[in-house]
């Protein structure tokens, strides 16, 4: 039977539970060091936070099967939080890049009516009180129970009995688990056809590769090389369907910016041509998805599961 393994229990050097610990106290820093970078406004502070509390919250869950999980799941479930709130800002940025390079490459003799200026008006309003939302999340009560319940998880990881294993057969083991997580995501992009519903069957294909991927990058202490090109393999992968997931939010926002500027009497011409263009950009993100898995599949590349 899995015990808890004692917060005050040292795991032994060279196991898994320590291993652990490193990382939980390397990542909680870095979460704080960048809160006190979007504390006082540094450039690309709220994105690079964003990806710390994504990487800590990534690593409680690979790793849950070593910790007990009545501490550490309301902890993921805030990092979700905080990752959630900081996302608004960051994604209307995003997207109001994304369109204005879209815009730049259209002949202006196509550009019918104030598409720009409806785009930039409405993504400059969505990032600033994404912004605003961010910056009182981050001074409230809740975001500061957070800090400090990473504070005492950093210090003293409720670590199970499994933890104290050598951690080169334990981290294989997690990893094989979040790989089988990933083709059992990739399975269910196979089998659907109705594009809605591929859509969100590539989504989740995405998170998933995203833990595999941190997960991977993990190991590189135990495992080296061969975890470093599992994750390199694994990135392409998130890219690719990070990639296409972007196209589907654009999107959805083009048909809202659409409607929104029929309901006005505007010409929706150039919505539509954009549009156009995200879906042809989706069909390329598939294919390089598809690509990218065959890579990840490869025997020399999934040799770092073995063992």
């Amino acid at each position: 039977m899995t015990t808890p393994h004692g917060d005050e229990a040292e795991a032994p050097t060279g196991s898994a539970g320590q291993l652990l610990r490193d990382l939980l106290t390397s990542q909680s820093a870095e979460l704080r060091r960048r809160d006190e970078a979007v504390r006082a406004s540094e450039p690309g502070s709220v994105h690079a936070m964003r990806i710390a509390a994504r990487r800590l919250r990534s690593t409680l869950t690979t790793y849950r099967p070593l910790l007990d999980r009545e501490q550490t799941d309301p902890l993921r479930e805030e990092l979700r939080w905080l990752g959630q709130t900081l996302a608004r800002a960051r994604d209307a940025q995003v997207l109001a890049a994304r369109f204005d390079a879209l815009l730049d490459a259209e002949d202006p003799d196509l550009l019918a009516g104030p598409v720009r200026e409806r785009i930039d008006a409405t993504l400059r309003a969505a990032y600033d009180t994404g912004l605003e939302e961010g910056r009182q999340a981050l001074l409230g009560e809740r975001h500061a129970r957070l800090l400090e319940g990473l504070a005492r998880l950093a210090e003293a990881p409720p670590l199970l009995d499994d933890a104290t294993g050598r951690a080169r057969p334990v981290v294989r083991r997690l990893l094989r688990r979040d790989t089988k997580r990933l083709r059992k995501a990739v399975r269910a992009v196979e089998s659907v056809s109705d594009p809605t519903e591929r859509d969100l069957a590539l989504h989740e294909a995405r998170k998933k590769s995203k833990r595999a991927r941190y997960g991977a990058e993990s190991a590189v202490p135990v495992l080296g090389a061969r975890a470093t090109r599992y994750a390199v393999s694994a990135k392409r992968v998130q890219d690719a369907l990070g990639e296409h997931q972007d196209t589907v939010v654009a999107r959805q926002w083009l048909r809202e910016f659409a409607a929104t500027a029929h309901a006005a009497g505007e010409d929706t011409f150039t919505y539509g041509r954009l549009h156009a263009f995200e879906q042809e950009r989706a069909a390329v993100a598939v294919r390089d998805f598809e690509g990218a898995w065959k890579a990840l599949n490869r025997k020399k590349i999934r040799r770092v599961l073995k063992g």
